[in-house]
């Protein structure tokens, strides 16, 4: 099993899509307690590592439209002064968690009627 050939025949046993998503759990726990405690550097640094995560996958949709907008936010976020600091710092959480959605990684949704079968 030295050859080249064989080792690419063979199947990852682990898929990182779910390392990922366990990965974003914590990052979003760690996230949410930075924010309510007021630790706003620890928040900023939090959802930039939440950014790192997701990058790739905003970066593989056809129109990255994700990129841009987030360039507008880090720049509201690096003028920011107090108060506007935490406005500038929810809006970046808000905007990744509809990424995390938009790319697949957020909670699995189904139609009402699914849940009466």
């Amino acid at each position: 099993m030295d050859s080249f050939n064989d080792r690419k025949k063979l199947v990852s046993e682990f898929n990182e899509a779910s390392f990922q998503i366990m990965r974003l759990h914590e990052l979003w726990l760690k996230s949410n307690l930075q924010s309510v405690k007021g630790d706003l550097i620890g928040w900023k640094w939090t959802l930039d590592s939440i950014w790192r995560e997701l990058a790739a996958d905003a970066k593989s949709i056809k129109n990255d439209k994700y990129s841009p907008r987030l360039k507008i936010i880090n720049l509201r976020i690096a003028l920011a002064k107090n108060s506007q600091l935490y406005n500038a710092l929810s809006e970046k959480h808000i905007f990744l968690k509809i990424l995390q959605e938009d790319v697949g990684k957020g909670g699995k949704k189904k139609h009402e009627f699914e849940n009466m079968m």
